[in-house]
């Protein structure tokens, strides 16, 4: 008997000091999904949400199970549903939604911690209930300052890229503007030099018309050649061509007056 005591003793102390341990990780665990769930809500995205909140799942299975060998049974419902939120929050295929589930998890996530700080208490002695409140408390601190901080870092970021786009788009207008400007200063600069070409190349088809005419009496009294006057436009026909499309319809009208000319003479010279 005197051998057995001590032996029993110690079997107490490794129980005490393994409930010690599965405390201790179900805490840390419980950190890493509260962490996991803030990360989850403060996404800007859902792909960002659902992601976290993947991680936030698997770490609060963990303090399920936990809680679950360590016999605290608040904690173990506690991390239940909070594990369903976020199993929601991953199913949901829009952002507002798949946040709002995470935003369920996130505030189970402090009364999740205190659950399991106070089952610890309630198996250790006082000191070693402060220490670990502490411990979680400077964690979540540190996880805290850590999500500010790199949040902050990701909105200067944001800032600067959106400064240089807003500089990319500035310059592009300016150039389409420019561009547009000169565009529109060369095509009124054709379209007058269209307008001239029209005048001169419209009196100068009629003149050569005219002529034709009375060389056509000239060679028979009785004769009448045929006018065309295909040739007379308005300066809004102009607005959907080149200079040279102007130019070259001009002068295929001239060419084929000429050539009209031409077969009505021939005709004068066979009699």
């Amino acid at each position: 008997m005197k051998r057995i005591s001590p032996i029993l003793f110690l079997f107490c102390l490794v129980i005490q000091a393994n409930a010690q341990n599965i405390y201790e990780d179900a805490l840390t665990a419980a950190s890493y999904a509260y962490s996991h769930s803030k990360k989850a809500h403060g996404a800007n995205n859902v792909f960002h949400t659902q992601e976290y909140a993947d991680k936030a799942i698997e770490a609060f299975e963990k303090v399920e199970s936990l809680a679950d060998k360590c016999g605290c049974s608040e904690a173990n419902e506690t991390a239940y549903e909070a594990k369903t939120s976020m199993v929601s929050s991953l199913d949901q295929d829009t952002y507002e939604r798949s946040r709002y589930y995470a935003k369920q998890a996130k505030d189970l996530g402090p009364k999740l911690l205190e659950q399991l700080t106070d089952c610890q208490a309630n198996s250790s002695s006082s000191e070693s209930y402060i220490g670990d409140v502490a411990s979680a408390e400077e964690e979540a601190i540190a996880i805290a300052s850590e999500e500010v901080a790199q949040k902050q870092k990701e909105l200067e970021e944001q800032k600067r890229q959106l400064q240089i786009e807003q500089q990319k788009l500035q310059q592009q207008i300016a150039e389409q503007q420019k561009a547009q400007a000169q565009f529109e200063a060369q095509r009124a600069a054709e379209l007058k030099e269209q307008t001239v070409v029209k005048a001169k190349a419209e009196q100068a088809l009629q003149k050569l018309e005219s002529a034709l005419q009375e060389l056509s009496i000239a060679f028979d009294d009785e004769s009448i050649f045929e006018s065309q006057k295909d040739y007379l436009r308005s300066e809004n026909d102009l607005q959907n061509e080149t200079l040279n499309d102007t130019k070259n319809f001009y002068v295929n009208r001239a060419k084929e007056l000429t050539k009209s000319a031409m077969q009505q003479f021939a005709g004068y010279t066979e009699n």
